[in-house]
């Protein structure tokens, strides 16, 4: 069984819609820049899949997904055996449009998220919809419950905070082996941040910004994340007994060019960057 990262970028990905910075137009002509919006997938030998967020590039991830056998071969039905969502914010829930009616029609799909979340998709279109025909099942996963969408998959889950606009916010532990955190308001925000990291032999950590100085003349606070650099130097010293891997990186992020010194420093520092498919065994 393997963890595979489907998508490494921030909600919008990279380039970004709207967006004409250098990163932005250089993903416009080289694939190898691109970077989808956050999503996981937990993938076995037999093909069962578990979607970790569904991203406004679900179409392009099947794609990618289907370069692999196990998951080529899986029968035709639904594309996930289950899906799990961590929050209400765009690039985490939006692909669930493609469930529906007018594209893949699933049926009782699984899938699991908080009470708010769940309360959320049922009282706002078109996410109703997907309940009411019945092309999802939702079960709601409060903080602290352990799944198990198959024998052999467990995942615990746990409120991390952040922006609450719409629901509250999960992280997840898969098998105990691998922690993922694609957002937070700030590691310090959560009591469990450094426990939780030495629990785990994978770290996969919120890495929107890398520093205030990428955000001149924006509100911080309404744009809440932990700084690449502030993430350094508050885990400093666990890199070295597991992997500590960043990701959710946001268009304007220079650690998305691999030959920034910003990104240079992150790997100088032990810390690794996420890069689109790279898979991780449990």
């Amino acid at each position: 069984m393997r963890v595979i990262v489907l998508g490494t970028g921030q909600d919008g990905g990279l380039p970004q819609f709207g967006a004409r910075i250098a990163p932005d137009m250089q993903a416009r002509h080289d694939p190898l820049a691109v970077r989808l919006g956050p999503s996981l997938c937990v993938l076995d030998a037999d093909g069962r899949c578990l979607l970790v967020d569904a991203s406004p590039d679900i179409k392009e991830q099947e794609t990618r997904l289907l370069q692999l056998p196990a998951y080529a071969a899986r029968e035709l039905g639904n594309p996930f055996d289950a899906v799990l969502l961590t929050h209400a914010h765009m690039g985490h829930y939006v692909g669930l449009a493609h469930f529906g009616r007018e594209a893949a029609s699933t049926r009782e799909l699984p899938v699991y998220a908080t009470p708010s979340m769940c309360d959320f998709l049922c009282r706002n279109a078109p996410w109703d919809q997907l309940v009411g025909l019945k092309n999802i099942a939702l079960r709601e996963a409060v903080d602290g419950a352990v799944l198990h969408p198959w024998p052999g998959l467990k995942l615990r889950v746990f409120a991390v905070p952040h922006r609450g606009e719409y629901t509250d916010t999960l992280g997840v532990s898969i098998n105990d082996r691998l922690l993922y955190v694609p957002d937070i308001d700030g590691w310090r925000q959560w009591p469990n941040a450094r426990a939780e990291a030495e629990r785990h032999r994978v770290c996969l950590l919120d890495a929107t910004f890398f520093s205030p100085e990428e955000l001149p003349g924006r509100n911080l606070k309404e744009i809440s994340h932990p700084f690449v650099t502030d993430t350094l130097k508050f885990f400093d010293g666990l890199q070295w007994g597991r992997r500590m891997v960043l990701t959710h990186f946001n268009h304007s992020n220079p650690v998305c060019d691999p030959a920034s010194p910003q990104a240079q420093a992150v790997l100088r520092a032990g810390f690794e960057l996420a890069q689109e498919m790279q898979s991780f065994e449990l």
